[in-house]
């Protein structure tokens, strides 16, 4: 049942039950509805519009002399049509901006230091999925010769995004052939995708000596490691203290929950590239596919920099401040793809 369809009262208690429980975390009762908030109605009158909301699958009692709190589905009518829109203080925005702008040489760390600005501002846990290489387009490749038997390996992709790693070579191995196929990489993969040049790598230097074959066997194996396996090396999370504060996890058994999702980052990798779209998506409760997290909320939005797409979002309990996380979402995205490709 769509908003549309509760009376206004509905709407109006409804509405105040949802806000106060978000800043109190205490179930909601008819007497201080009546008390504390502009709605000028009777407990008997409000109690009467409760167990209507609690008919149609809103609100939920914990108990019996307890007042009320909304349920996963109260939630998602909530986020769906009552919010008064996102938002974030000017505050805060500067607060964004001026912490990830020290970080923008340095793709790693302003990625890291997102999900602690989202930690921080939101009070739950923060994570971010960094920009995906497959589908960046190469600019340049540069080998470093550090040693007799190692080269460092860069690769630069479009907006400035770098990769490095080091690589162990045949001592043998003359720096001239390394030189040549430091020119013959940029020559034959430029423009190219990360992922394309992993389709037909073989084929584009199948013309050349055993030497340097052999030479781009190895970075190429080495490549494919660093931009394609453990993808869970590219998730950064903050706030896992912060999101423990919250009363919903103030039992063994949930705090023992919610260590276990933060452990598990396949899942974590899993939900963030699942929920990976254009705009905000918002995931409640009962409606995450994962077992771990259907007690938790997930906000999510990409970000992106030219070619490359990465991912952002928020995880708390269902209890949480809709309207603010999902301005902040939002405004991380802009920013971050501000930073990272300007």
């Amino acid at each position: 049942m769509a908003f549309e369809q509760l009376t206004e009262r509905e709407r109006q208690v409804f509405l105040s039950i949802v806000q106060t429980f978000i800043e109190s975390a205490e179930p909601v009762g008819s007497r201080y509805l009546s008390k504390y908030t502009d709605l000028n109605l009777s407990p008997a009158t409000i109690r009467n519009v409760m167990m209507d909301l609690e008919d149609k699958g809103y609100l939920a009692q914990p108990h019996t002399s307890a007042g009320r709190v909304p349920t996963d589905s109260g939630y998602r009518l909530y986020v769906d049509g009552m919010m008064e829109g996102a938002h974030l203080t000017n505050a805060e925005k500067k607060q964004v901006y001026e912490q990830l702008a020290l970080f923008t040489r340095d793709l790693d760390a302003i990625v890291e230091h997102a999900s602690l600005v989202l930690s921080d501002i939101s009070q739950q846990l923060g994570v971010v999925l960094a920009p995906r290489f497959q589908k960046g387009k190469i600019e340049k490749i540069e080998l470093v010769p550090l040693a007799d038997d190692k080269v460092l390996f860069v690769l630069s992709i479009t907006a400035g995004l770098v990769k490095t790693v080091i690589v162990e070579i045949n001592p043998d191995i003359p720096a001239s052939v390394i030189g040549a196929v430091s020119q013959l990489l940029n020559e034959r993969l430029y423009g190219l995708s990360v992922g394309e040049q992993f389709a037909d790598f073989d084929e584009r230097f199948r013309d050349l000596d055993e030497k340097i074959k052999s030479v781009l066997q190895t970075l190429k194996g080495k490549t494919e490691k660093l931009v394609t396996c453990e993808p869970s090396a590219d998730i950064y999370m903050a706030g896992t203290r912060t999101m423990l504060k919250h009363p919903e996890y103030a039992s063994r058994e949930k705090v023992g929950a919610i260590l276990n999702l933060i452990d598990r980052r396949d899942i974590l990798m899993r939900v963030l590239s699942e929920h990976a779209q254009e705009g905000v998506s918002i995931v409640i409760g009962e409606e995450n596919k994962e077992e771990l997290m259907k007690h938790c909320s997930v906000i999510t939005t990409t970000y992106h920099v030219q070619d490359t797409v990465g991912t952002i979002g928020i995880i708390g309990p269902t209890r949480m401040p809709y309207e603010k996380i999902i301005g902040l979402v939002k405004f991380m995205s802009e920013t971050l793809g501000y930073l990272i490709g300007r």
